[in-house]
């Protein structure tokens, strides 16, 4: 399976040691099975670059892997849409100090939080440190979910599942 990161440098040989904690499964290398959503990321930090740091003029570069599942033998923690479990393993992520919520696993499958969404996820979370949602609430926030538009994101969370990862090219997003 060819599997998509986006960026502004090409990623060779990815490195878990530089993956934030409080993503939405938690620390690891993110990728995507859809192109299309791989550039939009890569686009997205160039534009945060940009606005943060001085680089010389980045370009959106997509780095292309191959993994194979099932001759790696990964364990895969995956989620099938929108789910209370998936909700509730996002917002665990989120709010964590640290590591990953579910270390166990090599890899974790599912919807990314994309900006849609996100603003949902957001907004769950906010009346629900405030103490101020019940089972009913729970559900009106999955069925806003379910109107998002279909996405997937990959987070490679161990060494093995990451030494299974087979970098292919890169290219740079064009407009």
């Amino acid at each position: 399976m060819l599997l998509y990161h986006g960026s502004y440098i090409e990623i060779k040989v990815p490195d878990l040691t530089y993956s934030r904690h409080n993503l939405d499964f938690g620390r690891g290398f993110y990728v995507t099975g859809l192109k299309e959503q791989a550039e939009k990321w890569a686009k997205r930090r160039v534009a945060m670059v940009n606005l943060l740091n001085n680089i010389e003029d980045p370009e959106p570069i997509i780095s292309v892997y191959e993994l194979d599942f099932d001759q790696a033998e990964l364990s895969v923690l995956s989620f099938s849409g929108y789910t209370e479990q998936w909700l509730d393993f996002v917002v665990s992520n989120r709010w964590a100090d640290e590591q990953s919520v579910d270390s166990e696993y090599d890899v974790i499958f599912g919807n990314i939080a994309n900006d849609d969404v996100a603003a949902v996820v957001d907004d769950y979370m906010r009346l629900l440190s405030k103490g101020r949602l019940d089972s009913t609430g729970k559900q009106f926030y999955l069925n806003q979910l379910q109107f998002s538009k279909p996405n997937d994101q990959y987070c490679i969370v161990s060494e093995k599942a990451l030494n299974a990862l087979a970098f292919v090219r890169s290219y740079i997003v064009k407009e």
